[in-house]
């Protein structure tokens, strides 16, 4: 958790950059270590580095103006999406035998085995479009409470 990067908290009041730019942060150091991911999900327990990561997150978004309640909410839901992102690979699911894919059974995945080829691009493509959704969400939210 040393490896994230919370830097991108110094300007609570842009709160959507500093979500992102850390989610991505976040991502890549699981993605480095991917063993980490299963004791990440039981919560910050007494990790230091953790709790860093938490009180930064919390901290940005009750500066920026969000309720404390929203930003708890967020700040799991936050970490809910970048820790399930790094739970395993999409694309990787899918077996490069096209047989196990006929027309008649599966008519829309005629090309599901060329997927592991793309795992990379898949998988990043999927992170990048679901965290721009859940900020955009949220981008909705907060202009309701101004």
């Amino acid at each position: 958790m040393g490896e994230v990067d919370l830097t991108v908290f110094d300007a609570p009041d842009d709160w959507r950059t500093a979500l992102h730019a850390w989610a991505r942060s976040y991502r890549a150091a699981l993605a480095a270590h991917p063993h980490l991911v299963p004791v990440l999900a039981q919560g910050p327990g007494r990790r230091p580095h953790a709790l860093r990561l938490a009180d930064a997150v919390f901290g940005c978004l009750v500066e920026a103006g969000w309720p404390r309640g929203q930003a708890t909410r967020i700040g799991a839901l936050m970490r809910y999406f970048v820790t399930g992102s790094a739970l395993g690979s999409f694309a990787a699911g899918f077996p490069d035998d096209a047989a196990l894919y006929p027309a008649a059974d599966y008519p829309h995945l005629g090309d599901a085995h060329r997927l592991a080829d793309h795992r990379r691009a898949v998988d990043e493509g999927a992170f990048d479009t679901g965290l721009d959704a859940l900020l955009d969400g949220l981008e909705l939210r907060y202009r309701r409470l101004r």
